[in-house]
Formats: C-alpha cells, structure tokens, sequence
C-alpha cells in the first residue's frame, strides 16, 4: 500500500462515511437502501478512482490520525505574521478560527468580492481551510496568506475556488474542495455538502431546512471591505 498521508480520511468515522462521500443526491433521493448505493460507490461507478478498500481505509486513515496531531501543534499558523497591535476586524476573524479549523471541528466557508485590475468585478465562495492547506503546501496559484495577515493584500476569489464569477467575461466556475461538494438544488439554489458529516450549508441568507447547519456572519473592515463567514460544526457520524 501506498503510505503517502490522505489527510482526507480524518472527515470520515467510519467506512460508511467514507463510501457516502461518494453517493450523490440523486442516489439519496432513488436508492431506498444506504448499502446498495455503497455498494455501487465501493465499485468505483460514482468516482473517477476506485474507493479505498476498507482494510486499506481503516490502515489510512489510522495512518493520518497518527500525523495529524503533530501537524496540528507544530504548524506556524499565518496569522504569526500579524502585528501584535492589529485590529483589523476581518483579520482577527480569520486568526480565532484557525485552532478550529485545523482541528476539524469548524469548516468554514468565506464569501468575498473584490474589483479586477481592468475593473471587473469578482466574486466567490471559498473553503478556508482548503486555502490554506493549499499555501502551506505552496499549490500553483495558491493564496498568499502571509501577504493577508501582514495587511498588504486582501482575500481574493479565484477560478479554482468553491465558486467563482466574472460577469463580465461571462464566466460562472464551480469546483468540489477536500471538504465540500457543490450541490445545485431547485428549490433552495446552491448550497454546499460537508464531506465529512454530509450536512448541507445554505449561502443564500434565506431560510431553509438547511440553515440550522450554518452560522451566518458579516464583517467589514475598512480596509479590506466585507466578507461573509459561513460556519460550520463539524458533527461526528455516530
């Protein structure tokens, strides 16, 4: 077995957790029995890879377990680089749910807008913790978190964010992330389902079934403008 650490593995208490990552809405909605949709994602029909086998899941996962409380207490969070006097409104929002966050009992989604160089206007939505994961890792077109926390840059939306829009160019992009699938429903508009706990997180700010699962908050800075923090307890599957 490949021991490279999927730290994916720690949203999921369970084998069936895991193979319910894979399901779809559609499955939820058609296949009256759980175990026959696990079965069809465990064949690898609902993924472009086949699904981990369980003794594969359970050495895995136990594996990231082992590496993810070193990584926890060791990790240089970013806001290190702020100053000791900062009370930018938007940046201590940022830095009170980094312990959260990593310790994969908050996912946080943060809603932003910001206007292009040529004068058009961006917006998205974008999984925090995947961010980043995705700085620390120095990913290609990763955010510069430092930057951020030192006050000379703002949280931007980018094309490979949870969501992202430029009306101007017409462009309308989706992506899933570690921790979210993108989910369009008819009734409610879009939404976004936690890998680990599958609980749906409304971001239209109207009521629904749903909105029990997400804390909503707006905070504006006055430099930096306003964001929008959707939070979410991450509930262990029993």
């Amino acid at each position: 077995m490949n021991k490279d650490v999927d730290f994916s593995l720690i949203n999921f208490q369970s084998y069936d957790a895991y193979l319910d990552s894979f399901t779809t809405i559609e499955d939820a909605c058609y296949l009256a029995d759980a175990q026959v949709a696990r079965r069809i994602a465990k064949l690898g029909y609902r993924s472009t890879k086949v699904p981990y086998s369980e003794k594969e899941f359970q050495q895995r996962h136990e594996l990231a377990m082992q590496q993810l409380q070193p990584k926890i207490m060791g990790i240089e969070p970013f806001s290190n680089f702020m100053r000791s006097d900062c009370t930018d409104p938007v940046l201590l929002q940022f830095k009170l749910r980094e312990i959260p966050i990593f310790s994969k009992k908050l996912s946080t989604i943060v809603f932003t807008t910001c206007i292009h160089g040529d004068g058009s206007e961006m917006s998205g939505y974008i999984d925090l913790e995947n961010s980043w994961q995705s700085a620390m890792r120095r990913t290609f077109k990763h955010t510069n978190w430092r930057a951020i926390y030192e006050g000379k840059t703002k949280l931007k939306p980018k094309p490979q964010h949870l969501s992202f829009r430029n009306p101007r160019y017409n462009l309308l992009l989706y992506n899933d992330s570690d921790n979210f699938k993108v989910v369009h429903d008819h009734r409610y508009g879009m939404m976004f389902m936690h890998r680990g706990d599958h609980k749906l997180i409304p971001v239209s700010g109207k009521s629904t079934p749903f909105s029990k699962n997400v804390k909503r908050s707006m905070v504006h800075s006055p430099k930096f403008g306003t964001y929008i923090f959707y939070d979410h307890h991450v509930r262990k599957k029993v």
